[in-house]
């Protein structure tokens, strides 16, 4: 059974092709360890063109849910219970909502909006910083029901937690394992929903596993790589890697 899902996957897109996508995510996933965030934007912008953007969401989420749980697992000790619930819990019944309409929505308009807006985070969370603003409890809540409806329908969301955790004062390793396991909650989420509405084959599932398991070891070299970084230089990586997603999203729309 594992041989023939393997072999149609190898049969569909390559073996060449998926020589390339398992080092793409390695280098992706090393990213996303380091950072916290990029991980599945960087992925998508590589898959995409080979898979298509309609199955790309569902493909992704499946793969990070593998990688969220390995980098959820390897820094737990640094995990924030409180801004957890205070994002996951107005965020599940957002990705629910916004993953059963899915497979009605057109990706253009959904991409143009993520990119927009993970670009504003930029000047947002440097403007909230030079005037010292804190975000509260009620902020977080709200970042969380925004970012769990933009979750239910694309790749990326994420960024937009960024100023308002960070903001909240998490330092760099409370920020990365608190958002791994929102990402994890978020995908399983994901995943249960495409599930039952069957934009998940066997031959798509297949590949978000393989995906998911090259991230294990990238989110390892990441988290090496966090360990040596600055405070600063971890937020100044996070404001490029912020300007690559949201170009990626026009891309995306424009691809669409």
């Amino acid at each position: 059974m594992i041989e023939a899902l393997l072999g149609s996957v190898v049969d569909e897109f390559g073996l060449y092709t998926i020589i390339g996508i398992g080092f793409v995510v390695l280098v992706t996933s090393a990213i996303h360890g380091a950072t916290g965030v990029a991980g599945g934007f960087l992925m998508s912008a590589a898959i995409a063109p080979l898979i298509g953007v309609k199955p790309i969401v569902p493909v992704i989420s499946v793969a990070l849910l593998i990688s969220h749980s390995a980098r959820a697992l390897m820094n737990m000790r640094d995990f924030d219970r409180s801004v957890y619930f205070s994002v996951a819990v107005p965020a599940i019944p957002c990705i629910v909502a916004g993953a059963l309409i899915y497979g009605r929505l057109q990706p253009t308009a959904i991409a143009i909006l993520l990119g927009c807006v993970i670009l504003s985070s930029i000047p947002i969370r440097r403007w909230a910083k030079s005037r010292e603003i804190k975000a509260g409890k009620p902020t977080l809540y709200a970042a969380g029901a925004v970012y769990g409806g933009l979750s239910g329908t694309s790749i990326g969301p994420g960024m937009l937690l960024i100023p308002f955790m960070l903001g909240y004062g998490l330092r760099k390793e409370a920020f990365v394992a608190t958002l791994a396991v929102i990402a994890l909650t978020t995908n399983v989420t994901r995943v249960s929903v495409f599930g039952g509405l069957e934009l998940l084959d066997a031959r798509y599932l297949t590949l978000g596993v393989l995906i998911g398991l090259v991230t294990i070891p990238g989110n390892w070299i990441g988290r090496s790589i966090l360990r040596r970084m600055t405070n600063e230089g971890h937020g100044t990586l996070v404001d490029i890697l912020t300007v690559i997603g949201a170009l990626n999203f026009f891309w995306l729309a424009y691809r669409a």
